[in-house]
This record gives structure tokens, C-alpha cells and sequence, in this order.
């Protein structure tokens, strides 16, 4: 069977739908504001010369719009077009200003464009599909394969000597402690970050990698002393999207001689 063949319960990708809605509806409002405090005469560093200067209309007609896409998102309300409006918004927000920029709005930004293709309302909507049929597979392994890059290079861009001496943990976090133990936990989320990347495929390890990335994530959320609604946000991205690994479809690997032998009786009927 070809990849884009491959078919899959709904509900896992409906979660992932739900995260992800809400994830981007909190990044429509950090955008806002950033792009706001610009607008009030912060330093504005356009993306594409020639933009817009920001303005309060500008700002409430594109929060309205993005906001309202997320909670269509959400609820599974006409998801394709509220998931094609939302990437819309989220690139005008991210060209509008390299201020908007940062990891998380690009990564819900890239999941939301793949929730375009995977029918993800079909279950857990407003209007769910009769019977809950089987979609489509190869959406759900975009986005699968999007949070294991991003674990990846996260881990990857952390091996460094600064970050390793634990120095940044110790001066992002609220809590106080000795040196050595942040050094620790630097190295730590380091080896977390390349589990969790590799861990989530395999049926041995995916579980073991769910329950490190659900701690890396709250310890993230509640440990950090800014940025905390962004690292929510951030966190639920991520997290919904591991139901996708923990009841992805199972393979059979198929050889030639079964190819064949599938052939001849075709043939033969």
C-alpha cells in the first residue's frame, strides 16, 4: 500500500486539532500585542519593505480574523477554510514585523498548514462525520515528523559550552540553586530532547518519550520566570501532538516474494 493510501482513525488527529487551535488562538494575541506596542512608536523592523506601518485598525481586523480561524479550528467548525485562514493570518503577523517572530509561531504555524489536508473534523466537532471514517495517514506523518525535527535541532543548538555550564538555565529561571545542579539539568534537557525526537517512533520507547516530553514541557511552563503564556502555547502544540505517535498505524513490513506472490493471485482470480 502507497503512503498516501494509508488510513487512520480520526480521533488522534482530532486532538492534535484542539491543541493546536487553542496553541494559535494565545499566539494571535502575543503577535497583537507585540505588533501593538510597535504601532505605540517601538522601533519597527518590517520583514518586507513597503508593509503597512501598524495600526490600531490593521491590528483588531487581523486579531478578529486569527482568533476567530483558531476557535473554528478548535470546535471543527468548516476546518479547512478556518485552517487556511489562520496560516494566512499567522504569516501576515510573522511578515509584518521581525519583532513577531519566534519558533512557536512558526511551528503551530506549519502544523495548522498540514491540518488543512488531514480532515481533522471529522471527529470532535461541531459537525462530525457520520460513522467517524477512516483519513488520511501522510498529514499526520508531516506533523509527526515536524516535532521530531524540532526536538532534534532544539537538543542539537544546546550543545554548546554556555548553555551546557548551565549558566542561561540558571539566569530564565525563577527558582534558586546551586550552579551545579543547573548545570545538570542542561545537560539533562539536552539527552531528554534527543529521546523524546527518537523515542516517539518506535512502539519500545514512544511511551517513555511521551512521559519525558510531558515533563520537560510543565517543568518548561512553570519553572521559566517569562514568556510563560508563549511557552503554554508552545507546550500544547507539542503535547497534542503525541497522541499521532501513540496510536499511529502499525506496518507490515512486505517482501518481494509476498509482492509477487499478492500479484499472481490476482492474476489468477
Amino acid at each position: 500500500m502507497r503512503l498516501i493510501e494509508i488510513r487512520t482513525d480520526p480521533r488522534p488527529v482530532a486532538i492534535a486539532r484542539i491543541g493546536v487551535g487553542i496553541a494559535t488562538m494565545l499566539n494571535a494575541v502575543e503577535a497583537w500585542d507585540i505588533l501593538q506596542r510597535i504601532a505605540g512608536g517601538r522601533l519597527a523592523t518590517p520583514v518586507i519593505a513597503g508593509a503597512p506601518v501598524p495600526s490600531d485598525p490593521l491590528l483588531t481586523v487581523l486579531l478578529v480574523l486569527s482568533f476567530g480561524a483558531a476557535l473554528a479550528v478548535t470546535v471543527g467548525w468548516r476546518t479547512e477554510a478556518a485552517a487556511i485562514t489562520s496560516v494566512a493570518c499567522s504569516v501576515a503577523f510573522l511578515v509584518w514585523d521581525q519583532q513577531t517572530y519566534s519558533s512557536h509561531r512558526l511551528l503551530g504555524t506549519l502544523i495548522m498548514s498540514y491540518l488543512i489536508f488531514a480532515r481533522s473534523g471529522t471527529a470532535w466537532s461541531i459537525r462530525p462525520v457520520s460513522g467517524r471514517p477512516a483519513v488520511r495517514w501522510w498529514p499526520q506523518l508531516l506533523m509527526m515528523t515536524q516535532l521530531s525535527v524540532c526536538y532534534l535541532f532544539s537538543a542539537l543548538s544546546k550543545m554548546s559550552f554556555v548553555f551546557l555550564s548551565g549558566i542561561p538555565l540558571a539566569q530564565w529561571v525563577w527558582i534558586e540553586l546551586p550552579q551545579q545542579f543547573f548545570t545538570l539539568a542542561a545537560l539533562g534537557t539536552v539527552v531528554v530532547e534527543l529521546v523524546i525526537a527518537v523515542g516517539l517512533w518506535f512502539r519500545s520507547t514512544r511511551r517513555v518519550a511521551v512521559v519525558l516530553g510531558l515533563g520537560l514541557h510543565i517543568s518548561i511552563v512553570t519553572l521559566m520566570d517569562h514568556d510563560n503564556v508563549a511557552l503554554f502555547a508552545f507546550a500544547l502544540t507539542c503535547v497534542s501532538l503525541y497522541p499521532l505517535f501513540l496510536f499511529r498505524p502499525a506496518f507490515r513490513v512486505t517482501s518481494r516474494a509476498d509482492v509477487m506472490s499478492t500479484q499472481k493471485k490476482e492474476v489468477d482470480a
